[in-house]
């Protein structure tokens, strides 16, 4: 990591604990974990963002009953009639 930055961050000494203790349970040092974390926020955001946007899209175009009786209609048929 050719441009790597170090900072300090303050935090409460139970939620550093509690942190240490994550990161000696998955092996990691404290800026792979903290790396990490960021990663899986960023990831946890753009989802979130996702499903804004979908749930703006069905709320300007929701699907009406003969679509819906369709959709019902192709997963029944797209069941085998065999015993499970």
């Amino acid at each position: 990591m050719s441009n790597s930055v170090k900072f300090a961050v303050s935090i409460p000494g139970n939620e550093f604990e509690e942190l240490e203790s994550l990161r000696k349970k998955r092996g990691l040092t404290r800026s792979s974990f903290i790396r990490e974390a960021i990663r899986v926020w960023k990831e946890t955001r753009e989802r979130e963002r996702m499903v804004r946007i979908y749930e703006e899209g069905y709320k300007r175009i929701p699907e009406n009953l003969s679509e819906i009786e369709a959709w019902e209609k192709a997963s029944l048929s797209s069941f085998s009639r065999e015993e499970w």
